[in-house]
């Protein structure tokens, strides 16, 4: 039986760091553009008019904003392509500096387009903020698993998650319009990340690199071994993970291209599984709810004071869950979350369907729709939040994972911005029923668990990698 891995400084700091310093401002910039959207349109239309004497309609308007919106995601698609490639030439650690250097300029930009009256220079800096953090959603969670010991990964794996959404609460709080969201301040709010950039950056080459990383990609042994044994605090009880590196570093690639990822039969299954997840994530309708809650609740009939309430609420239950998912990953199996969450997803978003369908006919199913959406963010941070981010360091070897890593990256923020741009249009179209819609995706990723996702829990990445390496004809269980 594995030791238990000892939880040192350098563990804890690295973690720490890199997910206020990075997973944080991802969330906050994903979220801070909704409360300030009205000033920030009338600024655009305003800017326009000055400066190139153009009128906009409002459905041009309209377009332009979906646009600004919008283009974070199209950033974020190509960053998670770059990834991979950064992540194996420069490292895992300083990847994240490199994400941060585009955090930094993007607030620049933010800062700067106000005064120097430039809607060009905040689009720039959308799409730039954008790629950063498609970096830093591929890179962060894979160096978080491969700094942690067997035991940990869950734990450091769901970090990210919880980083991520801590920045969607702290972006409601600081963009509400009697803190930084007015008129006078947005450009400030689109731009306070660096406050946590700061905190976390300042001591970063006191962070551990990867040592796998280090052993397989770069083959500098002695230097990982001496990673490994400041990361564990000591060099008793690391002959598993040497052994388990000597395994993957005697394979004839310490890196694989995307071709030789895609190409291989054996790859098939794991890459279903990582893609699906990190799509499915999407199309399970939370990206719908972190977009548009204020007018979910809103078209379900509340006013819009307490549409923003309940907004604010379901961040916090949220962010509240998602504290726990280290603690759940750590002590619960990956198959069984992943079984209840997808489940319970599927079975509340039918129910929100259902009641925000009928509402108009019997008016007390608006607490049905509250209750639904709430406990569906519950069910979501028990696996569908924290899971995706670092499933693909547990179903992939080292010299597939910074690949596999970015195609399901890039697969996630697609489907991220299918839902961003679309879900306004098919609501106006079908009107709830849109709901029931990412409620057969909810199912479909539960068949897919239940048949085909192998139990990663405290299991080394190669014994994983054998169980699935039959595609369709795999026998998980």
């Amino acid at each position: 039986m594995e030791q238990k891995a000892k939880w040192t400084p350098l563990v804890v700091w690295s973690t720490v760091g890199s997910t206020i310093g990075a997973a944080v401002p991802c969330g906050y910039c994903m979220a801070i553009i909704n409360n300030p959207a009205v000033h920030m349109r009338a600024w655009c239309a305003e800017t326009l008019l000055l400066r190139y004497q153009l009128v906009l309609t409002p459905r041009q308007l309209d377009t332009l904003w979906a646009l600004i919106v919008s283009i974070y995601l199209i950033g974020g698609i190509l960053g998670s392509a770059c990834a991979g490639w950064a992540a194996n030439r420069f490292g895992r650690r300083r990847c994240f500096l490199l994400s941060g250097s585009l955090l930094l300029l993007a607030a620049l930009g933010f800062v700067s387009c106000r005064w120097l009256q430039s809607v060009e220079l905040l689009l720039l800096s959308r799409f730039i903020v954008g790629f950063g953090a498609g970096l830093i959603t591929t890179g962060v969670p894979m160096y978080h698993t491969e700094i942690a010991a067997t035991s940990q990964r869950g734990a450091l794996g769901s970090a990210c998650s919880v980083g991520y959404s801590s920045g969607v609460v702290v972006a409601q709080v600081c963009s509400m319009e009697s803190l930084l969201g007015g008129e006078d301040h947005w450009h400030l709010a689109l731009s306070f990340y660096v406050v946590f950039m700061a905190i976390c950056y300042a001591p970063y080459r006191f962070y551990a690199e990867s040592p796998k990383w280090l052993f397989i990609v770069r083959r500098r042994q002695e230097e990982a071994l001496q990673m490994l044994e400041r990361l564990r605090g000591g060099d008793s009880g690391l002959d598993l993970e040497l052994q388990s590196m000597e395994q993957e570093a005697a394979c004839k690639y310490s890196t694989r291209s995307l071709s030789d990822v895609l190409t291989d039969p054996k790859l098939l299954m794991p890459l279903i599984l990582f893609c699906s997840y990190q799509g499915g994530q999407q199309l399970t309708g939370c990206s719908a709810i972190f977009y548009y809650s204020v007018l979910i609740f809103r078209n379900s009939g509340s006013s819009a004071s307490v549409a923003e309430l309940l907004s604010l609420c379901a961040g916090n239950v949220n962010l509240a869950t998602a504290l726990l998912s280290p603690w759940l990953m750590a002590r619960f199996n990956r198959r069984t979350l992943m079984l209840i969450s997808t489940s319970c997803c599927a079975l509340l978003m039918f129910g929100f369907c259902l009641c925000a369908e009928f509402g108009h006919l019997l008016p007390w199913l608006i607490y049905g729709t509250v209750a639904c959406l709430f406990l569906y963010l519950i069910a979501f941070q028990l696996a569908l939040g924290p899971m995706p981010p670092f499933i693909g360091s547990e179903l992939f070897e080292v010299s597939s994972r910074s690949v596999a890593n970015s195609l399901g990256n890039q697969v996630g923020w697609s489907c991220n911005f299918i839902v961003g741009f679309l879900f306004p249009v098919m609501h106006s179209l079908i009107g709830s029923w849109i709901f029931l819609c990412f409620s057969i995706f909810g199912w479909l990723l539960f068949l897919l668990t239940k048949f085909y996702l192998p139990e990663t829990r405290g299991i080394e990445v190669s014994v994983v990698a054998k169980l699935t390496s039959h595609g369709f004809r795999s026998k998980v269980l």
